[in-house]
């Protein structure tokens, strides 16, 4: 199966604020965001009113420290003056799924992509079979079957339903399925 186009792309946060004249907006990140990425990727994508993927060079970064928390500012090439930022406010920004993927530590990028195969244990015994991963903005989704061969699962790759994957094992370790059946 051909992956979608939209899963290409992985929303990192939101445009705020200006700040000043020449255009320089306040950027709000999301959980999908990682530090470096906006030294890794040459080209970031805005949403425009039409909802179509508009690339957006990044041409400067500074962030500011206060609180405890990081607030990034940010000049785009196609955003010139205090107008454009307005304009921009509250859109979504893109990065290429790729850009990110490579910066995440080795052992958590591995649950994303290895795990369609495994076996899924819930409450001590085998459940199913990994049959494939949707990705999602939020999250990964595990597609399973199961073990009796009638009917499939869908599982959230969060928390309150991955116990833990075993990747020498090849086994994907579940909670709470009953949540998300009628077991």
């Amino acid at each position: 199966m051909a992956p979608l186009a939209d899963n290409r792309f992985i929303e990192i946060g939101r445009i705020g604020k200006p700040r000043g004249l020449e255009g320089v907006v306040r950027f709000m990140p999301n959980e999908n965001f990682t530090d470096g990425l906006f030294e890794q990727a040459a080209i970031l994508y805005l949403r425009n009113s039409r909802s179509d993927l508009v690339p957006a060079r990044i041409t400067d970064v500074q962030t500011e420290a206060k609180r405890n928390q990081q607030t990034f500012f940010v000049k785009f090439d196609m955003i010139t003056g205090r107008s454009d930022a307005e304009a921009a406010m509250n859109r979504a920004l893109f990065a290429d799924r790729n850009d990110i993927e490579n910066l995440l530590p080795p052992d958590q990028n591995a649950d994303r992509n290895t795990v369609v195969g495994y076996t899924i244990w819930y409450n001590g015994k085998e459940f199913g079979e990994v049959l494939d991963i949707f990705e999602n903005p939020a999250h990964p989704i595990i597609e399973t079957r199961n073990t009796d061969g009638v009917g499939s699962l869908l599982i959230p790759m969060v928390e309150e339903y991955i116990e833990h994957t075993d990747h020498e094992n090849h086994i994907v370790y579940c909670k709470n399925l009953n949540q998300l059946t009628d077991l």
